[in-house]
């Protein structure tokens, strides 16, 4: 073996559809990695477990044993957060995703949503420390003061996974399920950014953007569009109003959606 060879990365996938598997390690081996595959989850964990691998792409649903198990196991032997763990799963559930974060995975991506250039574009963001554990959640905040961010939506878990994310580290986080609620937030309070839903009760997203972006007190507060609706006209009319981003949910992980936060905010 040479000394190239030696320094390689390795890559364990824990993937059940075959098809994909192959694939998958095709595209790691050909990017340098060296990469190694399981199955089902019981031959996947004790994979992890011997070979002490540098990053483990998971499913979520897999035989003899889940992916949340995995974790779970993973966690109780205190291997991560440490080992980066990207998920990859067909199920999408809000609840699932926050489980699978809280646990330590470091991203989540959902398959009907991406191809295999995005799988490999987050190995390499985990390698080049884009991608980096949370910090502990009640870690102090570098720059010593936490910004407030207010989240407008009014899918519960949508709401409260945005939150867990945001506290491991720099935000304070408000919530807010309705415009209404969120005029009253931000007369009270004072707020860094939105992050806004579209389809709200009362009044819509789109016409509480224009409202915001009419006032003289709260017109230069960035707001960032989060919606289910991804039409390019929706994308456009979004943009058009005000907002400093349009992100569409089934497209981005809570993580991606800190990441543009900060970047807006810095």
């Amino acid at each position: 073996m040479t000394e190239e060879t030696n320094h390689k990365k390795l890559v364990v996938l824990i993937e059940d559809e075959e098809i994909l598997s192959n694939l998958l390690i095709q595209k790691l081996e050909k990017a340098g990695f060296e990469a190694k595959a399981a199955l089902d989850g019981e031959t996947g964990l004790k994979l992890v477990l011997e070979t002490k691998p540098d990053l483990v792409l998971l499913d979520m649903l897999l035989p003899k044993m889940n992916g949340l198990n995995i974790l779970e196991k993973l966690a109780e032997q205190k291997i991560i957060p440490a080992l980066p763990v990207i998920i990859i799963s067909n199920s999408g559930q809000p609840i699932e995703i926050d489980r699978a974060l809280q646990l330590g995975a470091r991203d989540y991506l959902i398959k009907v949503n991406f191809n295999p250039d995005e799988v490999m574009a987050k190995v390499h963001k985990v390698f080049s420390g884009e991608i980096a554990a949370a910090p502990a959640a009640n870690a102090v905040p570098k720059n010593g003061s936490a910004k407030n961010i207010l989240i407008v939506e009014d899918d519960v878990f949508m709401a409260g996974l945005l939150e867990r994310k945001f506290k491991q580290g720099k935000f304070n986080i408000i919530k807010a399920s309705s415009a209404n609620q969120a005029r009253e937030v931000l007369s009270s309070k004072p707020v860094n950014l939105i992050l806004l839903d579209v389809v709200l009760p009362g009044m819509d997203g789109f016409s509480f953007l224009r409202e915001l972006k009419a006032s003289e007190k709260f017109k230069n507060i960035p707001v960032m569009i989060t919606s289910n609706l991804g039409q390019q006209d929706e994308i456009d009319r979004g943009i058009a109003e005000g907002a400093a981003d349009y992100i569409v949910k089934a497209h981005s992980t809570p993580g991606e959606i800190v990441q543009k936060v900060e970047k807006a905010l810095n």
